[in-house]
């Protein structure tokens, strides 16, 4: 099942973590419908209605490009100055024409073939990505389940970006999160018990939330 597209940058999006005003925050929140009541607190017992789609990665920022998938690519995090001074984007990353190896060698300046050869074949493997699972893709939901998902907030049993976004709602808020790998499920991704990736890595995700209840 796919979704219609997102405006990332219209609508009053909040940011969850510290960030510039020059871009988008890597966890931020768009509250569709206004809660009551008070924020959760740590050791709340949580329900949430939510549904989780893919949303791509070629939208990435420098930043993002930098702090999200260079960072984790042994032996290239050296290379983020040249990246930041090159504004490598994720439309620039992923575009296989423009981010070839002859531009990583002589736009970049890496002398190293090697790093250029594994910064491509990286590179390559996010392309492959967006086409296995297309943006918009659902891949998990408890309103699909048709039961709500319970968790102690502060017990480290969701992600990152849950916790913040949780924690930054009222009972009864319906709002929309879209989050980095960092605060996700990283250069991993997630996989069923039985191996079928559900996130693949370093994938950018939204969460349509509602905050049932907190107690």
């Amino acid at each position: 099942m796919q979704s219609a597209p997102i405006d990332l940058t219209g609508g009053d999006w909040i940011s969850l973590v510290d960030a510039t005003d020059s871009e988008l925050p890597a966890v931020r929140k768009q509250i569709i419908q206004e809660g009551e009541g008070d924020l959760p607190s740590k050791g709340s017992t949580i329900e949430l209605e939510y549904t989780g789609t893919l949303l791509g990665e070629k939208e990435w920022s420098t930043n993002d490009v930098v702090e999200c998938w260079l960072s984790q690519l042994q032996g290239l995090d050296q290379l983020a100055p040249t990246f930041l001074e090159n504004e490598i984007d994720g439309t620039k990353l992923m575009d296989d024409s423009y981010f070839t190896e002859a531009y990583c060698m002589e736009q970049l300046g890496i002398s190293n073939k090697i790093q250029a050869k594994k910064l491509i074949m990286a590179s390559r493997r996010l392309i492959k990505q967006q086409e296995e699972y297309s943006p918009g893709t659902e891949f998990d939901s408890s309103v699909s389940r048709g039961k709500n998902y319970s968790f102690v907030l502060g017990g480290g049993k969701v992600i990152k970006a849950m916790e913040l976004a949780v924690s930054s709602m009222k009972v009864g808020e319906q709002a929309r999160i879209v989050c980095r790998a960092d605060y996700a499920y990283g250069s991993e991704g997630l996989r069923t018990s039985k191996g079928d990736v559900m996130v693949p890595p370093f994938a950018t995700l939204c969460f349509e939330l509602k905050l049932v209840s907190a107690a």
